[in-house]
């Protein structure tokens, strides 16, 4: 890895020179780098370390945001139990889905998450997670019933079994997270530095921990570096195994296939997406045979849940006199309004002048499921954080969308506590909810006048107008010439 930055340090990008956000803090702790300067002769802070602890730093005040959350009392016969009193929840803005969904999964008990099931009503519930994102909690579960007995065996602690599984998740959390700071570093090339925008998002602070979402960004990143390296198997593989952790690393498939189309290099798409439908189907079909009903709950869920609150769908229901509660609607108006966007990327990406960057198509594709998903649980914001550095590197754009973005977490909580808990009115969380939306479309218009040659392409111009992640998907330089004539 060193080597490979050092053959790229003398063109390698200053945030001092290009980026005004950047520049008054950099000048405050020494300024920028003079023309005599050698790049890349740090030995021990190279931009790879202190990236990591830069992340490291967010990762500790992601896991103080929900610490409160894992609390517990101790009663009178020395039982630990969870304590969220006063809805603490709430209030410190510290809910997850980590720490109640423990015992609410059959996680806190030996046994497979897919055959655990309770009853809500008429209705038979299990695992809500797609099959690798059950088996995650599982084995952090057995982690958790394994060495908890050693945290009980202290006198007078109140740390809930519970609590302690939100640790351990945590930790594992951490590490794909750190995974992804470390494949970020090679994605960027000569930008390294915008690394610096995921190790320090407002929105790792907040969501870190708030879901299992790390693991699936963690694929969708190390597959673009599997492809940046000439390894579509690998990315194929890596992409199944994301699907089968949650379902939106699929579309990063949708990216390479413009690019495909565009460049006719359909052999590399052909291998990668065959080995993601085996991978996924190999993780799926055990389950599937086994515990057929609790494979499809995830499906089933997603079918007949109604829209999150933070969705455009949810704002308009709540201020218009329109009624988007009835399911089946919803289903086809998000499922048509995505379909299109991805139609509309696709005509896009094939009419445009250059071939647009693997970064560029991916960012456009996530981007238009969020906004247009019936469900937009805020911590799917992360999703958007490597991709939005890699395909619109733009740091005054980038930074306040994260502050806005992860703003939406308190109020959210602070409306959830409800009127008769002096809960904040809807209308501040549609305002921010409108605002985050707002900056994405932002980021969309940018990418979109990048891919046209509206605007300067900052990751091209550091790279002789290369797309550093496009690897077998690339055309050479005589037939992009022939292209553009």
């Amino acid at each position: 890895m060193d080597q490979k930055m050092d053959q790229h340090k003398v063109s390698r990008v200053s945030p001092g020179d290009s980026e005004p956000v950047a520049r008054d803090f950099i000048d405050a702790i020494g300024g920028r780098f003079g023309r005599f300067a050698q790049v890349g002769t740090q030995r021990f802070w190279t931009p790879l370390r202190v990236l990591i602890a830069t992340s490291l730093a967010f990762l500790a005040v992601g896991f103080l945001t929900k610490a409160n959350c894992i609390q517990g009392t101790r009663s009178a016969e020395g039982l630990v139990s969870l304590n969220w009193s006063g809805n603490r929840q709430y209030t410190s803005a510290c809910y997850n889905d980590i720490v109640p969904l423990y015992g609410g999964r059959g996680i806190n008990a030996p046994g497979f998450p897919y055959a655990f099931s309770w009853q809500e009503g008429d209705l038979t519930r299990y695992m809500e997670y797609p099959v690798l994102g059950g088996i995650f909690q599982w084995v952090c579960g057995m982690v958790t019933r394994f060495l908890y007995p050693v945290v009980d065996a202290i006198p007078f602690h109140t740390l809930p079994e519970s609590g302690f599984y939100f640790i351990v998740t945590a930790l594992t959390l951490s590490f794909f997270w750190v995974m992804v700071i470390r494949m970020m570093v090679e994605l960027t090339e000569n930008r390294v530095w915008d690394t610096v925008l995921v190790a320090a998002s407002p929105l790792v602070a907040v969501h870190a921990f708030t879901n299992w979402d790390t693991p699936a960004i963690a694929a969708v990143v190390a597959a673009m570096l599997a492809v940046k390296r000439g390894n579509p198997l690998l990315a194929g593989l890596l992409i199944g195994s994301g699907t089968a952790f949650k379902l939106w690393p699929l579309y990063l498939l949708g990216a390479y296939l413009v690019l495909a189309i565009k460049n006719k290099t359909f052999k590399p798409f052909i291998v990668m997406a065959a080995t993601a439908a085996v991978t996924w189907l190999v993780v799926n079909i055990p389950v599937m045979i086994a515990y057929p009903e609790a494979w499809n709950e995830f499906l089933r869920l997603n079918r007949e849940r109604g829209a999150e609150w933070t969705t455009i769908y949810q704002v308009i229901d709540r201020n218009l006199p329109v009624d988007l509660a009835d399911p089946v609607a919803l289903n086809v108006l998000s499922f048509a309004l995505f379909g299109g966007a991805c139609l509309a990327i696709l005509v896009l990406g094939l009419k445009a002048q250059r071939t647009p960057r693997v970064a560029e198509l991916a960012f456009l594709i996530v981007a238009a499921f969020l906004l247009f998903n019936k469900v937009w649980s805020p911590q799917y914001s992360l999703w958007l954080v490597p991709l939005a550095v890699l395909a619109f590197p733009q740091w005054k754009v980038l930074f306040p969308w994260m502050v806005v973005d992860a703003m939406v977490w308190p109020i959210l909580m602070w409306h959830m506590l409800g009127a008769e808990n002096n809960g904040l009115p809807h209308g501040m969380l549609d305002l921010i909810v409108i605002s985050r939306d707002a900056f994405i479309v932002v980021m969309i218009v940018g990418v979109v006048r990048q891919m046209m040659g509206r605007c300067a392409d900052p990751v091209l111009d550091a790279h002789a107008g290369r797309d550093p992640l496009a690897g077998p998907f690339a055309v050479r330089v005589g037939v992009e010439k022939r292209l553009r004539k």
